[in-house]
């Protein structure tokens, strides 16, 4: 798509790019020989993760209860990786609808209406507001799972206490070549390692749900810019402004139409995993409620857990806004004094129709939209599985007696 840029235009996402051309994710030729880092820190996160995981699962005696804890971690840590996985392999696509989500911003970065211009504020401000918040959260819970365990052992080391015990670091893990919980000049720079890794990985996560999250907004905020352009048409007397415009807003949407196409390939399956992921850790943590009391325990759990559960319920809600916002054309179409107008306009305002009427929407493996109801659905489907698990569990105890 062509443009004219204005002075007034301004880069999307500047801080969201940053941290994806940081971490390898980042489509543009000028940062595609990043990837290195992308898939780097994804065998990292297998050598010194998960592998260590499921050594310590293995080598420990066949306790369910001690168990619990890293079958928990160690699918976390697996969904982590093949998210950034498919992140990789679809970065130039994504990479595409942040280049023509820019163009088609620019179109509008000097617009004189204030519907317009308020929209195109709050786009800018929204990114950067939600990547700055959401890193901080993101970096102050994690800190629970890793850096406060370890300052406190530290602290308590140096007052003189060399018997302290010394706890997992942030995953409980075997690796095998060596004990780390041998002693304390040991455990620490093992331990150190890994919150270099646990915050390695937040970085790495937290750059592809805000990307994901930001071209959703993007997108569906462009989608009513153009219900507001739609709406404006019938203001032209000039025939040439009119033209002009009619022209720069099918081209606008049908940017709109494309961008909500790719990231729906993109995001398609990272939903699924998402969505699957959701389900089975929410049926473990309240099996695991319902089996011990430990505190502690519950507490790194639901910490997994709410993450999950937070981002299914962000996506469906971004998903329900998406497919609001490119509703909303067909009625402005309907709504202009279309028959007024000579048949090529009347042409161009058809071919919207007809993509306006098309389902846009983001869905998970193409079996179902993601918007307020799957997600309500996917809870309930959650406490389903629970229950039967549940009375199964009862019945083999039954049987036990």
């Amino acid at each position: 798509m062509t443009s004219s840029p204005s002075k007034d235009t301004f880069p999307l996402m500047a801080t969201n790019v940053k941290l994806c051309q940081l971490c390898g994710l980042w489509g543009d030729i000028a940062y595609r020989s990043h990837v290195w880092r992308a898939v780097l820190f994804s065998f990292c996160l297998i050598f010194w993760y998960l592998v260590p995981s499921f050594m310590f699962m293995i080598s420990e005696e066949p306790s369910f209860i001690v168990l619990m804890k890293p079958i928990l971690e160690l699918f976390a840590i697996t969904m982590f990786v093949l998210r950034i996985s498919n992140h990789v392999l679809c970065r130039e696509t994504l990479y595409e609808c942040y280049r023509d989500l820019q163009q088609a911003y620019d179109q509008f970065a000097g617009n004189l209406h204030e519907d317009v211009g308020s929209i195109v504020r709050h786009v800018r401000r929204s990114a950067e507001l939600l990547t700055k918040i959401y890193f901080s959260m993101v970096y102050f819970q994690a800190a629970t799972y890793g850096v406060v365990p370890a300052i406190t052992t530290i602290v308590r080391y140096s007052f003189g206490n060399e018997a302290v015990e010394l706890p997992s670091t942030v995953l409980e893990a075997d690796f095998v070549v060596f004990d780390h919980k041998a002693n304390f000049w040991t455990w620490l720079p093992t331990m150190m390692t890994s919150i270099a890794v646990q915050y390695g990985m937040l970085t790495f996560m937290s750059s592809n749900e805000c990307l994901f999250w930001n071209m959703l907004h993007h997108v569906s905020c462009l989608y009513k810019i153009v219900y507001q352009e739609i709406g404006r048409l019938n203001e032209y007397k000039n025939p040439d402004e009119f033209k002009r415009q009619l022209a720069i807003i099918v081209e606008v949407h049908e940017v709109c139409f494309r961008t909500s196409r790719r990231l729906e390939s993109v995001l398609s399956p990272a939903m699924a995993l998402l969505y699957f992921s959701c389900i089975f850790q929410t049926c473990y943590v309240m099996l695991v409620v319902s089996v011990i009391d430990d505190l502690f325990l519950l507490a790194s759990m639901a910490f997994i857990l709410q993450y999950t559960v937070f981002l299914i319920f962000s996506f469906s809600m971004l998903g329900t806004e998406l497919m609001d916002a490119s509703s909303l054309i067909s009625e402005a179409i309907y709504n202009t004094k279309w028959y007024e107008w000579a048949a090529p306009e009347r042409r161009l305002l058809l071919f919207m129709l007809m993509r306006s009427d098309r389902v846009v929407a983001i869905s998970a493996a193409k079996f179902f939209h993601l918007n307020r109801a799957t997600f309500g659905v996917a809870m309930k489907t959650a406490f389903s599985y629970f229950t039967l698990m549940q009375r199964f569990i009862g019945e083999d105890r039954d049987q036990g007696h």
